[in-house]
């Protein structure tokens, strides 16, 4: 019974940060408390958060439309990264199924709630697929994936990176010219936060509430 925290540790690398994540709805600031610090705080944030002019926040509000976004998802995000959101990153299980027809060719079946999101969402789509879901392909047959795959989703998907971690979603969006900053994960559950978080996005939307109408 002593040593299960130590057991869960040498399992998941993040267990620790899991474990230490603040709460729903913290901005990672300060104790709230009558401090210095915690007053410049929130006069830093109370600026950083003050109404632009009304051509900057129609145009924000059309970004966030496109993305599938909230508003205060994109000012956040360019708040904390002085970068313009622009490109989704999705893990190609969660998109859709692969697997082996009777001749042993290659089928990409898109999942149809995500395909219709995918048909409206605006900015650049990038696939992340994890080699071991994918059913043995050949040299020839990854060559030819993207093409398999953009016939279940209508080519809009513009790249696909091979991997399961952050380094390879990293390595994916630098090698088609994207600052990671630009970039945010499309995802489901707490694994799909962390991959996010170690690949350095600025959040990870969780794909119940993407592209969900805000009215």
């Amino acid at each position: 019974m002593g040593d299960r925290f130590d057991r869960l540790a040498t399992r998941h690398a993040n267990v620790e940060v899991l474990l230490r994540r603040p709460g729903i709805g913290h901005n990672n600031g300060p104790t709230f408390d009558m401090s210095w610090g915690a007053w410049v705080w929130r006069r830093a944030a109370a600026k950083a958060w003050k109404t632009p002019s009304p051509e900057v926040a129609k145009m924000r509000v059309r970004r966030a439309e496109r993305l599938g976004i909230t508003y205060k998802e994109l000012t956040a995000s360019l708040m904390n990264t002085g970068a313009n959101l622009g490109a989704a990153v999705m893990p190609l299980s969660l998109a859709a199924r692969v697997r082996r027809g009777p001749n042993r060719e290659i089928i990409v079946e898109a999942r149809n709630s995500v395909a219709a999101l995918v048909a409206k969402f605006g900015g650049r789509l990038f696939l992340l697929g994890d080699i071991d879901a994918v059913p043995g392909l050949t040299d020839d047959e990854r060559a030819q994936f993207l093409s398999t795959v953009n016939r279940a989703f209508d080519g809009k998907v513009e790249a696909i990176g091979w991997g399961h971690d952050g380094k390879a979603i990293r390595a994916m969006l630098k090698a088609n010219a994207v600052p990671h900053q630009e970039a945010f994960l499309v995802g489901a559950g707490v694994g799909h936060q962390v991959l996010g978080e170690a690949a350095g996005l600025p959040f990870t939307k969780d794909i119940d509430t993407w592209l969900a109408p805000t009215g």
